[in-house]
């Protein structure tokens, strides 16, 4: 993607994007955050799916720091289990798999080409375009400056959302030790990743009774303390998104009378 976004632009992307992720099963709403980007500044939809993957690559990748983490402060402890390996794996194979094209990117180019080639024509030409703009999205961080300052933000955004769940928990009276809202975060964080119904609904609720069962909270007071959070965080992310898909769609329609 060559045209440069406005900051307006890319946090109405966010919002609408974590907006349908909140109300749309199975993360669906990574798809309609292309496809509303796409469509409200006129860019491939193809080429910002490529860097919404990206995107999640940098918190797959923060997110099996923190379950390493995990597993280093609770060794004898399953908290985590086949759930927690298979997303590592796969976060960790996205990033090798975007390092190595970024490093041979013509090479790469040349086996696509060469594939697109024995396909039919028509389906030649309508896929030739779209994967090139797709390509061209994972290439969006190509350089180690670049890297370094992606992770740099990935990691302060992890870190806020560790505060606000953090002060959801405080809130209620509960104590715990650093290592405590270690774990709540962790189980937490791995419960928005895995594939589950609208608003993260029934895992969200299992990773707080689980983590903070571990120091004597009891389940009533783990629940309620989810369902603020989810009411907190992801209600008023919703909320926002919602304002600004209803905005768009008013504007769209004053357009086209």
């Amino acid at each position: 993607m060559q045209k440069v976004l406005s900051l307006r632009d890319l946090m109405a992307s966010v919002f609408v994007g974590y907006m349908a992720n909140n109300v749309l099963p199975a993360r669906a709403g990574e798809i309609y955050r292309a496809h509303y980007l796409g469509r409200r500044v006129r860019i491939s939809r193809s080429g910002v799916a490529a860097s919404i993957v990206v995107e999640r690559t940098f918190d797959g990748l923060m997110l099996v720091c923190v379950i390493g983490l995990v597993f280093v402060l609770f060794p004898q402890e399953a908290y985590l289990g086949g759930a927690a390996l298979i997303t590592g794996l796969v976060f960790l194979g996205l990033a090798a798999g975007i390092l190595f094209y970024t490093l041979t990117a013509e090479r790469a180019h040349r086996v696509v080409d060469g594939g697109l080639e024995l396909l039919p024509r028509a389906l030649h030409e309508r896929l030739a375009g779209r994967l090139r703009s797709f390509l061209q999205g994972i290439r969006g961080i190509s350089t180690v400056g670049g890297f370094l300052e992606a992770g740099i933000y990935t990691v302060l955004v992890w870190i806020l959302d560790a505060c606000a769940i953090a002060l959801v928990v405080v809130s209620f009276g509960v104590s715990l030790p650093l290592v405590g809202f270690v774990l709540v975060f962790a189980l937490v964080a791995l419960s928005t990743t895995l594939p589950s119904g609208p608003g993260y609904v029934g895992p969200f609720q299992y990773a707080f009774v689980l983590s903070l069962g571990a120091f004597a909270v009891s389940r009533e007071t783990a629940l309620a303390i989810s369902v603020v959070a989810q009411l907190a965080l992801l209600g008023s992310v919703t909320f926002v998104g919602l304002v600004l898909l209803c905005r768009e769609q008013l504007r769209a329609l004053g357009r086209s009378r």
